[in-house]
């Protein structure tokens, strides 16, 4: 006979629902948006199977014995092998799929011999808690160092901290069974300690959804600031960037009296590797060469793409000799690379400026580099040319 619903009950169906709110806005989140689009799938499933396991627990007495709790139980730990799943996909690290798979099968092979017999409930919790908590602790272990990498160890402590203290408490629980200690609670009866702990699902619930959307965003504007920052083809820094980096390196030398060198870099008749070759082996040349580059560069220097096959190399703290030696390592490494399978071999002009007390704008500096740039070039290409220590011309010069 159906049992009248005791507030907690009613609350238990309250987060029931919440879940399923969350539910249906990752399954949004992935239709709508490709950013970690099987993750958010993954995610969805944990809050809608949560929600109905919850349900059902909560409506225990009311529903068919084997509803209640065998197929209750079952889904709790096939929702937490979702969520572990879901951050699997979101940080990119290996599928446990067997793993997950034997999770399940002993969550239905230990939970459907016990049966729903009162005898057999401890039991039945002890198998629930023990799968959760190696789940919980697994995925933790699975992520952290990438979570750590990605988004700080604050937000990763954030997250892991209150998930280790759950497995642990599950832990617990379990032992306690084992050691004869158990003792089943009827968490459906009225009080404040069942009150509580069901506001505390509430929060927990929220809360893990709040973090991972949370991470969600964070990733999404990372791309974003990407995407305006970096060039699409090579992923060097873009002409923007590349102006915002000047301009700072410009104030940093202006108010420290530090030497500073950009080299202006040009790729030797790329026209004629598109006319004869196609604008496919053009961009692997341009990739190839960002590659070089950046191989060739120290970490403290930066290299971006300014448009077309022209590229910048900023080298903060180094005199004008230094600058030069190091663009003439980056000729002859250029020109002793060759694109395969086309065995095509390419070349390098550059030309090389320091920042000087005489240039009024951190635009004098780019133009003597462009001015040496189209010097290297009209002097036979392949060369390194050092401009001249001042002009007051504005126009820029190179050509490709």
């Amino acid at each position: 006979m159906p049992h009248t619903l005791t507030i907690v009950q009613w609350l238990l169906l309250a987060v029931a629902v919440q879940q399923v709110v969350f539910s249906t806005a990752w399954l949004a989140v992935a239709r709508l948006a490709g950013l970690a689009r099987q993750s958010a799938y993954y995610w969805a499933a944990f809050c809608g199977l949560g929600a109905l396991s919850i349900a059902l627990l909560a409506l225990r007495g009311n529903v068919p014995q084997v509803l209640g709790y065998q197929l209750a139980d079952v889904l709790l730990v096939i929702s937490a092998t979702a969520a572990r799943r879901a951050s699997e996909l979101f940080f990119d690290r290996p599928g446990q799929l067997r793993e997950h798979a034997l999770i399940i099968g002993l969550a239905i092979l230990g939970i459907g011999l016990t049966g729903t017999s009162v005898a057999m409930e401890e039991w039945r919790i002890a198998i629930v808690c023990l799968l959760i908590a190696w789940i919980a602790a697994r995925g933790v272990w699975g992520v952290h160092a990438s979570m750590a990498q990605e988004f700080g160890r604050p937000v990763t402590l954030l997250l892991h901290g209150p998930t280790l203290f759950i497995a642990a408490t599950l832990l617990w629980r379990a032992f306690a069974v084992f050691t004869g200690n158990g003792q089943a609670l009827d968490y459906r009866e009225d009080g404040l300690l069942n009150e509580l702990l069901t506001l505390t699902l509430l929060l927990v619930a929220s809360f893990l959804s709040l973090i991972y959307g949370g991470m969600l965003m964070a990733r999404l504007v990372r791309r974003l600031h990407d995407l305006a920052l970096k060039d699409p083809l090579t992923g060097l820094l873009n002409r923007r960037a590349a102006q915002q980096l000047l301009e700072r390196e410009w104030a940093s030398y202006r108010h420290k009296d530090l030497p500073f060198c950009v080299l202006m870099i040009d790729i030797d008749h790329f026209k004629r590797i598109n006319d004869e070759y196609g604008h496919a082996v053009g961009d692997r040349v341009l990739t190839g060469l960002a590659t070089l580059l950046r191989e060739g560069t120290r970490p403290s220097d930066h290299v971006a793409r300014m448009g077309g096959e022209e590229f910048l190399v900023f080298l903060p703290q180094t005199e004008l000799p230094s600058a030069q030696a190091a663009a003439e390592r980056l000729r002859q490494h250029t020109a002793a690379w060759v694109l395969q399978p086309e065995e095509l071999s390419i070349t390098i002009s550059i030309g090389v400026a320091q920042a000087a007390a005489e240039d009024g704008a951190f635009d004098d500096l780019l133009i003597r580099a462009d001015r040496a740039l189209y010097a290297a070039k009209s002097a036979g290409r392949n060369r390194v040319h050092l401009a001249d220590p001042f002009v007051d011309e504005v126009t820029s010069l190179a050509t490709a």
